[in-house]
């Protein structure tokens, strides 16, 4: 029989006990998707290009396409930076010959050039290698996609085509690797920049739940 009982503590702990076990194995699964990106780019990354057309769609694979870029649908990526310097990811569309229309991030430039991407709406045609991307979901804190103002922060495809009013593909993008002619625009590389701490994550989640759970032997202990 336990005596004195603060029910709002013993709530509280078994509250924090299943939430901190539930974001470890949370952790874990994250884990398990971040090895699996690490190898399949491993995997991907050393090969030559393939022709778009024939390549299995696979997260990295680098692929060849002889396209249109069209500019006048084009949207803003802001706040990134590259050496030190802030600018702009600009991502257009890329038509193939099967009529096929695509998201493609030409490359990032310096913010002084913004204005004459903004006017920018050039047609042209082009043969880029670049690589396959997946769309990814927003992160807790990353800012909403802005239609007013075209600054995007995710690569939400299907807000991407509603904002463009033209139906492109919604399974990937393309990252572009190619000169395209303009010395300020430039292209994407295929490195590595997977950060991989859920294992050092999911371990300080399952301490402070056993210390909780310490805790609250403690509590009933001494309420007996």
């Amino acid at each position: 029989i336990f005596k004195s009982l603060s029910y709002p503590f013993l709530i509280f702990s078994i509250f924090a006990i299943v939430l901190t076990i539930c974001l470890g194995i949370w952790q874990l699964n994250r884990l398990e998707w971040k090895l699996s990106l690490i190898n399949t780019f491993k995997e991907t990354s050393s090969k030559l290009p393939v022709e778009l057309h024939s390549v299995e769609k696979i997260e990295f694979v680098k692929v060849k396409v002889n396209a249109q870029i069209n500019r006048k649908y084009k949207i803003f990526f802001p706040a990134k930076t590259l050496n030190g310097k802030s600018g702009f990811r600009l991502a257009s569309i890329l038509q193939t010959i099967d009529s096929e229309n695509i998201l493609v991030d030409e490359g990032w430039y310096n913010q002084d050039n913004h204005e004459y991407f903004l006017k920018n709406d050039k047609i042209f045609s082009k043969e880029i290698i670049g690589y396959i991307r997946f769309p990814r979901k927003a992160k807790l804190f990353t800012p909403e996609n802005n239609f007013i103002t075209n600054e995007w922060y995710t690569y939400n495809l299907s807000q991407i085509e509603e904002f463009l009013g033209l139906k492109i593909n919604q399974k990937y993008f393309i990252k572009n690797m190619s000169d395209l002619d303009e010395p300020f625009l430039i292209p994407s590389e295929l490195t590595p920049t997977f950060s991989n701490n859920h294992l050092q994550y999911a371990i300080t989640w399952f301490v402070m739940s056993f210390a909780f759970f310490v805790l609250f032997l403690v509590y009933l202990k001494k309420n007996k």
